[in-house]
């Protein structure tokens, strides 16, 4: 939740309430969902464009090898869904969230924080290989991290200003240096990671000795997601504060005076004087809310132990103080102050709290498939508050939301979840002008339930059969045994690139870009590596190339494959010494800014939402295929780029052969893929949108003429 202004003030005062520490030869608890994107801040990639996620993942691969090369183990944890208090908070992020995604283009990119869909998904993908330990909490993750980090006797790696309230040693992830050094160490010489630590004791020790159990109080007076800050308005109306700088705002003084304060007080004396200063209807309500706080901040119980394969035999001390008897409103320490009290204004007033979800809890299945990760992140707040937010990105602003396209699968997954049983999930989508808005997604999205049994006693064959139903409803004429031609990790791809022509309007070399991509990133890279310089490239190879260019050139085989291990090394050299330069921005948009096409990247966030929502449906119903790993498939400025080029050419297929020309196996994969992916758009009589006239046209028509040029000379046997 964080505390407000917590962190500027111990920053401002860092040298007192901080110590170097040499990272090494240790466990590490580290809070997943702060990781993932301090690391995406740091790496500057190019969100304008979707989501460069091969090169993230490499980013966070080298981060965690970096770990073990220092000796750190890590324990990741991840929060789950929101919970009921969380729920305002996440509207009123939203909003903020789709206004900074409406702005987004190559020249602001670097200025704005907006993270691609795939995102969180792709680091967790680099933890599965890996074999870094992870698990999915049921709700927000702080305790556990704290309750784990207490039971391991090491630190907590966050970006959450909460962790200097918890009684643990806390690294801010911002004093972190990534890149190993050598230290001498027991005299050897060791690699570490040079850091910064907090623990509560500098902070105690530095305002004499404050009990530290009394620091939970900071926390819920200056406002969190319980409780509204006005609450306590008749409390800092009361509260001295310090006259400091003109540089210190009114929430660091009043930080301050909050630690000046608290130097005097028990726990009890503490709380009886807040709850005195509270209106009666308030005094039960915020009370619970103290306590709970404060038992949450020393938790020890941890449930992810078990999932860790670590031993639990820790029991919670719970703290328990009886309600304070009426007082009498007398000052806080005789202190008074006029005109001290803090706005209640602020934007963390907005947030309220019935104060009915105290303890939220979920039924084993559901709570036991969240933590073995086979019921989806992106489905959990569907069963615990019938909700799903839209997820801003870059895109169209001036045309609908993205994730219109993928409601019935949403709507398809909160049946599965809910056993058929509701009548509709709201939806919060955002509007053209870069507000929200809440759909009721109600049954006209719905399918038919396939099996009697709720998904909670389904075995694998009958959980895989829901999956298979749903686009036999759907798409009754898609072909399964064609679809399974594709290589096992393309088949998802490749049902995600159908849904997306069937529901959204697509032409032929976006189409083609995206299996390009998939290409490279699955062949190319595997055989020449992953690097992403064109020019050091050449230049690494430049004698290979000029050898190359010499060779007579074998003609593309009428006999297609499909088996990447076909391709060889030498045409990878030839393809990636030209395709290279597509993972860059474009020189044209470099010089004009203005040439962005919002329309063209609003088509690649719908394909997004699409592969995400397949990929999820898939995991939910037990995983009849294999998941899509979304860094080997999706780059987003190379599929950019390569459908700038494509959308112009009235045969995508002819100017490939021509532009890669040398590269025989690569284009021979490459043609495969496609023409799979061809004749099952044929079949399910779909139709392209014509690039040339910028018209959209009606789906479900489609002639033979249209997609010939796609399949021509596609017609022989293809070889897996």
């Amino acid at each position: 939740m964080g505390v407000r202004g917590l962190t500027t003030y111990l920053n401002y005062n860092s040298n007192i309430f901080m110590k170097d520490y040499d990272l090494h030869n240790t466990n590490l608890v580290i809070d997943g969902h702060s990781l993932c994107a301090q690391l995406y801040r740091s790496l500057n990639c190019f969100s304008a464009f979707g989501g460069d996620y091969d090169k993230f993942a490499a980013y966070v691969k080298t981060f965690f090898k970096n770990l073990k090369k220092c000796k750190v183990t890590p324990y990741v944890i991840f929060d789950g869904s929101y919970e009921k208090r969380k729920l305002r908070t996440a509207h009123s992020r939203l909003r903020s969230k789709i206004y900074g995604a409406s702005r987004l283009d190559p020249v602001t990119q670097g200025s704005l924080q907006i993270f691609p869909l795939l995102l969180r998904d792709v680091f967790k993908e680099v933890l599965k290989e890996l074999t870094v330990m992870y698990t999915i909490c049921e709700f927000e993750a702080d305790d556990e991290i704290a309750a784990l980090a207490r039971y391991l006797s090491c630190p907590v790696l966050s970006y959450d200003s909460d962790f200097f309230i918890y009684n643990v040693v806390y690294i801010p992830f911002n004093t972190l240096e990534i890149k190993p050094k050598q230290i001498i160490y027991d005299e050897k010489k060791v690699f570490a990671m040079e850091c910064r630590i907090y623990k509560v004791e500098y902070l105690t020790k530095h305002f004499g000795g404050i009990e530290k159990e009394l620091l939970p109080l900071l926390a819920t007076l200056l406002g969190n997601d319980f409780v509204e800050k006005k609450v306590f308005c008749k409390f800092f109306s009361q509260l001295k504060t310090p006259k400091g700088k003109k540089s210190k705002n009114e929430q660091q003084r009043c930080i301050h005076g909050l630690f000046l304060w608290l130097q005097n007080e028990t726990l009890e004396s503490a709380i009886t004087k807040i709850i005195g200063r509270l209106k009666n209807h308030q005094k039960n309500k915020v009370f619970a809310i103290i306590m709970k706080s404060i038992n949450g901040y020393n938790k020890k119980e941890c449930k992810s132990l078990k999932y860790f394969n670590l031993s639990n035999d820790s029991i919670d001390d719970i703290i328990d103080i009886k309600m304070p008897e009426e007082m009498n409103d007398d000052d806080i320490d005789d202190q008074s102050d006029e005109n001290r009290s803090l706005s209640s204004n602020d934007e963390s007033d907005k947030e309220s709290n019935s104060g009915s979800d105290i303890e939220e809890s979920l039924p084993e299945w559901i709570a036991e498939g969240i933590r073995h990760k086979t019921i989806p992140h992106s489905f959990i707040n569907l069963y615990t508050h019938h909700l799903h937010f839209c997820s801003p990105q870059a895109e169209d602003y001036l045309q609908d939301d993205a994730h219109y396209c993928i409601l019935p699968i949403i709507r398809y997954a909160f049946d599965i979840l809910t056993d058929f049983e509701q009548e509709h999930f709201v939806y919060v989508s955002r509007e053209k002008d870069c507000n929200y808005k809440r759909i009721f997604v109600g049954k006209e999205y719905a399918v038919s339930k396939p099996i009697i049994l709720p998904i909670s006693q389904l075995i694998g064959s009958q959980l895989h059969a829901y999956f298979y139903h749903f686009f036999k409803e759907k798409l009754p004429q898609l072909n399964f045994e064609v679809l399974n031609l594709l290589p096992s990790n393309f088949q998802l791809f490749g049902l995600a690139l159908l849904w997306w022509v069937s529901n959204c309007d697509v032409s032929v070399g976006q189409l083609q870009s995206l299996i390009m991509c998939f290409t490279y990133l699955d062949a190319i890279d595997e055989k020449v590596g992953s690097t992403r310089s064109y020019f050091h490239f050449n230049n690494k190879f430049s004698n290979k190339i000029l050898e190359l260019k010499e060779r007579s050139v074998m003609e593309i085989s009428d006999d297609l494959q499909m088996n990447k291990n076909k391709v060889q090394y030498d045409d990878c050299i030839v393809a990636a010494a030209i395709l290279l330069k597509n993972f860059e921005i474009d020189e044209t948009i470099r010089k004009k800014p203005k040439s962005y096409n919002s329309r063209r990247i609003h088509t690649f966030a719908q394909f997004q939402c699409c592969l995400y929502a397949i990929n999820s449906l898939n995991t939910l119903c037990g995983s009849p295929f294999e998941s899509t790993i979304y860094s080997k498939s999706y780059n987003g400025t190379f599929i950019y780029n390569m459908a700038l080029k494509l959308e112009k050419e009235r045969d995508p297929m002819l100017y490939l052969q021509k532009y890669l020309f040398g590269a025989t196996s690569v284009l021979s994969f490459y043609k495969s893929l496609n023409m799979i992916i061809c004749r099952l758009i044929n079949e399910l009589n779909l139709k392209f949108k014509d690039c040339s006239m910028g018209k959209k046209k009606n789906r479900r028509r489609k002639t033979d003429e249209e997609i010939t040029f796609l399949i021509k000379e596609f017609e022989s046997e293809v070889k897996i």
